[in-house]
């Protein structure tokens, strides 16, 4: 959903226009946790990333009263999911609870959902269960958000994997199939770096690993500062060649989550450098750990120590039966409605 802005159901629920107002004019706490560092994009890169939206995603909003009844009176379903959508940092729970639909009395459930934080004010605990006490099915993607919230919204929450993990390697070979690389990979192999934080712990790091191995090292950018490295740039970069250089890479090294769960996916060597946000720290917890991967952790100021050795075959048959419980969920989500 990209806009709700239906003037009548803001008057009839009063509560809506006053989460928006007060989470514009509270807006400091969510500048210190979201706070990227200015960059922009290529000209190339934000033209392909159109194209792959355009592609994949359909985008609905609501404008006006006559399309939201049309949406009540059908019964629509909503879903809410992704990555810290209910991080506190965000402020009073608002379009993310899908406040305007459960006022609405549409029904309603979670998939994969994350909180991204260790605990929840007490301040917004009434808001958290009148809204996701109202949802028909409730999953989380870390073990710690299901007991933090199941006290809290007085329901049963379940314990799923990431949408991506729902797709096996063979699904999203197909997808990379797709990948344009703008940069040659070299025969004898490369390091793919991808950080979601600019940080130049992560960079040093990388010197040390370039140093050690002679490997290429490829950088799909996040920052200004990833641009300016003396590697391999990959300038126009969509998710097709995020996923095509971590399944051909020698090795990943990486702070995100999602580099780390198509490492897995792939069965690949990686190294994750922990973010300087500790609030993050449950969702790579909980990946890891339960994966038996807690030692593809590095420490960035100690010199690289390849590990090649990973036994991934407890780790893929945890994730087979983990994709098999949350498919399960997902049917009975969609049954309840």
């Amino acid at each position: 959903m990209h806009k709700f802005h239906v003037v009548s159901q803001f008057l009839r629920h009063p509560i809506l226009l006053y989460a928006r107002l007060r989470n514009k004019i509270l807006s400091r706490k969510k500048r210190t946790f979201f706070s990227p560092s200015p960059y922009s994009i290529s000209e190339t890169r934000e033209n392909r990333l159109d194209e792959f939206a355009a592609k994949h995603y359909r985008e609905v909003s609501f404008l006006d009263n006559a399309s939201w009844k049309k949406t009540v009176a059908s019964n629509t379903v909503f879903v809410a999911g992704s990555d810290i959508i209910w991080q506190p940092a965000l402020g009073y729970p608002a379009k993310n609870f899908l406040d305007f639909a459960v006022l609405a009395g549409l029904p309603c459930f979670s998939y994969a959902s994350s909180i991204g934080s260790p605990d929840l004010p007490k301040k917004y605990h009434r808001a958290y269960r009148r809204y996701l006490g109202a949802f028909r099915d409730i999953s989380v993607r870390e073990e710690a958000a299901a007991k933090m919230l199941e006290p809290i919204i007085c329901k049963p929450v379940t314990k799923v994997v990431d949408p991506t993990l729902l797709l096996d390697s063979s699904d999203w070979n197909t997808f990379s199939d797709q990948a344009q690389l703008s940069v040659e990979a070299a025969p004898s192999g490369f390091v793919f770096c991808y950080f979601v934080m600019d940080d130049q712990r992560y960079w040093d790091y990388v010197a040390s690993v370039h140093e050690q191995t002679g490997l290429q090292v490829i950088v799909l950018p996040m920052h200004y500062r990833d641009e300016e490295q003396p590697y391999s740039i990959v300038l126009d970069g969509t998710p097709y060649e995020f996923v095509w250089l971590i399944k051909n890479a020698e090795f990943v090294l990486t702070d995100s989550f999602h580099a780390c769960a198509f490492s897995l996916q792939y069965e690949k060597e990686f190294y994750l450098i922990r973010r300087t946000r500790k609030a993050e720290d449950d969702k790579y917890n909980d990946f890891l750990g339960r994966y038996n991967l807690i030692s593809r952790v590095v420490d960035s100021e100690k010199p690289f120590e390849r590990r090649r050795e990973t036994d991934y075959s407890c780790a893929i048959k945890q994730l087979a039966k983990d994709r098999a419980d949350s498919y399960a969920f997902l049917q009975k989500a969609v049954s309840n409605m």
